[in-house]
């Protein structure tokens, strides 16, 4: 197959779970023989062509004007019609973010949107407003898709309560991940405890970081490690500043920022640290706690939207409410004191991923259902021409 991804955030340029999920993916196909490309938008300076493990990336200039994203959404849907015509695709996946495919005349292969969480999703998810423009672009371009898929049941069940029912039907596709098949043994720092993720509320560092003097009294040779990217949410403090001023004297020394890192630093603190916590408010389906799991590090996650579809609590991981702070400081300090458990969960959390999401078992899922797509399509295309 013939596979094209609409992705504006491709590493190594600036990226979140979107860019990430296209990357993990887009390997592991090139690497299965089908041919890959990945198309976006890119304000960094970046080369316009690139190959990463059989992946071609065409970087489109984003323009600095006040509709110079207007000008990029049309130079992309351009380029990816031109590919559609002359046969070098077959398929073509955009991302809800944004709406990627609102506007989008028809073309000779189908389109598929696959759910990684909009701005309308998450915004509805923390109970504040939508920017009504981009919340337009997103049901349109939902609607425009020939095909969708949702990176979670969840996800899947709560866009369609907030965009309508796709004619299609949702295919839930989880994000995959990849694992090593034998671990990379390392001691682990037994009071060391990690946290990755944007420094956002949704992601409930702020709740973490309210919680952590419970765990820094009850357990003094703890430490709370932060990765990931500082955000400014006003013309004040930034967050990481604002976080800081959250913590008593005591705890300060404590906590470590450092802020946002390449991939291996993450990788190499989840081998070593006692475990990782994500106590976050909404997620489409984090790959952070599954990255955590498969490098057998022990787990807390969020009982809320997809959680409970990765971890079962107790079993391959610990969940907990991000607004029981309380709750928070007493799951970290039972994985601290209990290190039989600690292991035996970090051991679980890492079959689990091993059996149910790696990129061994959801790429086939994925290369079945683009065949179904193009296949539907084609008969689709056909009815039409007969009647």
């Amino acid at each position: 197959m013939k596979i094209c991804f609409l992705c504006s955030e491709y590493p190594p340029g600036r990226h979140g779970g979107i860019g990430s999920v296209t990357r993990v993916l887009g390997r592991a196909l090139a690497s299965a023989g089908h041919q890959v490309r990945v198309i976006g938008c890119y304000p960094e300076s970046l080369p316009e062509r690139d190959n990463d493990h059989g992946v071609e990336i065409y970087r489109m200039p984003l323009g600095a004007g006040r509709f110079s994203w207007l000008t990029a959404r049309r130079d992309l849907f351009r380029q990816i019609s031109r590919w559609a015509r002359n046969g070098e695709i077959d398929v073509v996946e955009v991302p809800d973010w944004e709406g990627g495919a609102a506007g989008w005349s028809s073309l000779p292969v189908p389109v598929v949107s696959r759910l990684h969480g909009s701005l309308t999703y998450f915004c509805s998810e923390m109970s504040q407003p939508a920017d009504r423009l981009t919340s337009w672009l997103e049901r349109r371009s939902w609607r425009r898709s020939d095909f969708s898929c949702s990176t979670s049941n969840y996800t899947a069940r709560r866009t369609t309560q907030l965009m309508g029912s796709h004619r299609s039907g949702v295919e839930v596709l989880y994000n995959p991940v990849e694992i090593d098949s034998i671990p990379r043994q390392q001691q682990r720092d037994t009071h060391r405890v990690v946290y990755a993720g944007t420094l956002t509320a949704k992601k409930g560092i702020v709740q973490l970081i309210k919680a952590w003097p419970i765990v820094a009294a009850a357990h003094p040779k703890a430490e709370l490690h932060v990765y990931g990217k500082d955000q400014r949410p006003s013309a004040g403090a930034s967050m990481q500043e604002w976080l800081t001023s959250l913590l008593p004297g005591s705890a300060v020394a404590s906590v470590s920022f450092h802020g946002h890192v390449p991939r291996e630093d993450v990788q190499s603190a989840l081998r070593s640290c006692a475990l990782a916590v994500f106590p976050s408010y909404s997620e489409a389906f984090a790959l952070a706690p599954m990255e955590a799991m498969a490098e057998g590090c022990p787990v807390v996650y969020t009982t809320r939207a997809s959680g409970p579809e990765l971890i079962t609590d107790g079993a391959d991981g610990l969940l907990v409410d991000p607004d029981d702070v309380p709750g928070i400081a007493r799951v970290i300090l039972r994985l601290l004191h209990d290190r039989e458990f600690a292991a035996r969960t970090g051991a679980a959390g890492r079959l689990r991923v091993a059996s149910s999401f790696s990129t061994d078992v959801l790429v086939p899922r994925n290369e079945y259902f683009y065949q179904s797509c193009i296949d539907r399509f084609k008969t689709t295309c056909h009815q039409h021409l007969q009647g």
